[in-house]
């Protein structure tokens, strides 16, 4: 589900993008005056993210190629959906140039008390807690494709980092494929920091010189160190400017990633995704 409905916000994102320009021109023809969402050089917002999580997780150990699959939503009882913070500005010097920044977290945990229950190809007899703790931050360098007095187009390169923070703790008997592999407590701990190569496009196109509407598509790749990662995000944004300095925003996001860890012993394989509606406000000058 959370793919489907990601890919096409993804379209739409992407279709917005080329899309905006194109009315733009049309519409500058007709003198439209300056508006108060394309005219700030430095702004700053927080806002609050209603996001539903789709999570999993493949563990396989290098020496035996015995793999244990968790479904984090799903057997492991993370809650599906969870508010999350975010905070974001940008700052433009001048017309064509700019940077750009945005950071949120991600704190969810589950506790399952006297179980005896089978996660995928692993099954506890006892207890099991799972405890996500993620950050993402993204630092991005802006250049400005396109601008008139009612929209601009401009193209982002900088990096995402991922601080992944994963613990899982049980106690009792452990079994992988109903075999018993281990009796009392038992922890795997996911911790990695991880900067990404980051490339994007983003639109802004101004309605009235209070409303405007907004589409970003962004494709992080790379592989840094043991760590490998494939993440799409879009989002699909509407402001409302009160004044020249304080604004509304709302919009849908989607984002999907697949991260691989290598160590020496165990090769993690992780896909970390969400979708859902975020409301904030922004100041600005």
């Amino acid at each position: 589900m959370t793919a489907k409905y990601g890919k096409l916000s993804t379209l739409a994102a992407l279709s917005a993008l080329l899309w905006l320009p194109a009315v733009s021109a049309q519409e500058a023809s007709l003198g439209d005056p300056t508006t108060m969402a394309l005219t700030r050089k430095l702004s700053v917002g927080i806002a609050a993210g209603l996001m539903r999580f789709d999570t999993n997780f493949k563990f396989t150990d290098r020496a035996t190629g015995r793999s244990v699959f968790l479904d984090s939503e799903g057997s492991m009882g993370l809650p599906e959906v969870k508010t999350i913070p975010l905070i974001y500005g940008f700052w433009r010097p001048s017309p064509k140039h700019g940077l750009g920044f945005s950071y949120f977290s991600v704190f969810r945990q589950s506790e399952l008390v006297a179980i005896d229950r089978r996660f995928g190809d692993l099954s506890v007899d006892g207890r099991a807690v799972l405890e996500d703790d993620t950050r993402f931050y993204t630092l991005a360098y802006n250049y400005t494709l396109f601008q008139d007095s009612r929209a601009f187009l401009f193209a982002s390169f900088g990096i995402n980092a991922i601080d992944l923070k994963y613990d899982f703790d049980a106690f009792g008997v452990l079994s992988i494929d109903d075999e018993p592999v281990q009796t009392g407590q038992y922890r795997e701990r996911i911790e990695q920091f991880a900067p990404i190569p980051m490339i994007g496009l983003d639109a802004w196109f101004a309605i009235t010189q209070k409303w405007s509407f907004g589409a970003r598509a962004a494709f992080v790749a790379g592989e840094v160190a043991d760590v490998r990662a494939l993440i799409l995000e879009s989002r699909i944004r509407a402001k409302y400017d009160f004044n020249r300095n304080v604004g509304l925003i709302i919009g849908l996001n989607y984002f999907d990633g697949d991260v691989t860890l290598n160590s020496t012993d165990v090769k993690t394989e992780i896909n970390y995704g969400f979708e859902g509606l975020f409301l904030g406000l922004d100041v600005g000058f």
